[in-house]
């Protein structure tokens, strides 16, 4: 069963005083990554990996502060994580069995961010632009048999990064509010983030974790 973390959130803005609105944003969507350098790329051409093959689900609880009524600041923990199980396209054994390979990457994004609503936060339809910047928690692991193309031969191997790196975030939706304390939001965001590959991975430039996730939210207001 697919492993998903608690997310714990204490937020205090002791600066702000006197608080004027607050809310808990629970939310769940869809991530899917870019892919665009060159380990993705190697790894879409020598194994049966695509795109498509990275989506998956991405959790997020959110602690929005209100400044006024068309500005607000928030704090935000997502977690995303996906495995996925897979082979040489073109090789294998010589009985005719698969040299399997596989992947993993695991992201947990603590981002700030400020959000302006064009027409005011207290309508009951509120659209929203936002952005900010967050530090990045991300494991990338790979394992399985490994070809050597000098000779092609094959070892079992295994190699990881696991490391932080700051990267920075774009968001737009809106938010229905149907009741004085409570909402739904729809919320499309992008994620710019590349990161270092450890010294296991020499000669590929940094990995492509920029991504695309759209979430629906449920918003509690405080």
């Amino acid at each position: 069963m697919k492993k998903t973390i608690i997310l714990v959130l204490l937020f205090v803005m002791g600066s702000m005083a006197p608080l004027t609105a607050q809310s808990v944003n629970l939310k769940v969507g869809l991530f899917s990554l870019q892919m665009k350098s060159d380990l993705w790329e190697t790894n879409m051409e020598n194994l049966a990996l695509i795109e498509g093959d990275m989506k998956d689900t991405i959790y997020a609880i959110e602690y929005e502060h209100f400044l006024n009524r068309q500005f607000s600041l928030t704090f935000e923990v997502s977690h995303y994580e996906k495995e996925h199980y897979s082979a040489y396209r073109d090789y294998e054994y010589d009985d005719g069995s698969s040299i399997n390979q596989n992947l993993a990457l695991n992201l947990t994004a603590m981002e700030v961010n400020a959000k302006f609503y064009p027409s005011t936060y207290m309508r009951r339809f509120n659209p929203y632009l936002g952005g900010g910047v967050g530090l990045y928690y991300w494991k990338y692991e790979q394992w399985g048999d490994f070809i050597n193309f000098d000779d092609f031969t094959v070892d079992e191997g295994y190699a990881d990064t696991r490391t932080y790196t700051l990267g920075f975030n774009a968001r737009a939706g809106f938010v229905l509010r149907f009741k004085r304390n409570v909402g739904v939001s729809f919320e499309a965001r992008y994620q710019f983030l590349k990161g270092q590959l450890s010294s296991l991975f020499e000669g590929f430039e940094p990995l492509d974790l920029n991504g695309f996730s759209i979430n629906v939210g449920l918003n509690l207001f405080l």
